[in-house]
């Protein structure tokens, strides 16, 4: 007798386990999935580079900053390469992705004169960041 009564007892539960593993997350009290805090647009006055990611690479290839000063490096990748899907500027732990056809801004401040290497995520890729004293 015991064993028929244990297999209605699984049958009971089986809807519970089941709707229990439906639920959002939310309603379990589980964090819910947060956005990609939005960045602010940098002030009208901080000088922009255009960056475009293409076929060939990184066009300008050198990019010549001050030191001290702010800037915002503007890529446009137009390229279907997975290899320039993401770049990385490692001197200032820079890592961003680069969405096909979207705009992307990237603020930095070089702090020290010299070069720098601004490279693909697989840094097969590079294009070379030259800050110069102020």
């Amino acid at each position: 007798m015991t064993r028929p009564l244990a297999v209605v007892a699984l049958a009971l539960a089986f809807p519970l386990v089941s709707a229990a593993c439906s639920k959002p997350a939310e309603a379990e009290g589980a964090p819910a999935a947060v956005s990609p805090p939005v960045e602010l647009a940098a002030p009208a006055n901080v000088k922009r580079v255009d960056i475009a990611v293409t076929d060939s690479g990184f066009s300008p290839s050198t990019i010549e900053l001050k030191k001290g000063e702010p800037v915002v490096l503007r890529f446009t990748r137009t390229t279907k390469s997975e290899c320039l899907k993401a770049i990385a500027i490692p001197d200032l732990k820079i890592e961003k992705d680069l969405p096909m056809n979207t705009q992307v801004e990237v603020a930095v401040t070089p702090e020290k004169e010299g070069k720098m290497v601004l490279q693909c995520w697989m840094a097969m890729i590079k294009a070379t960041i030259n800050v110069v004293g102020s």
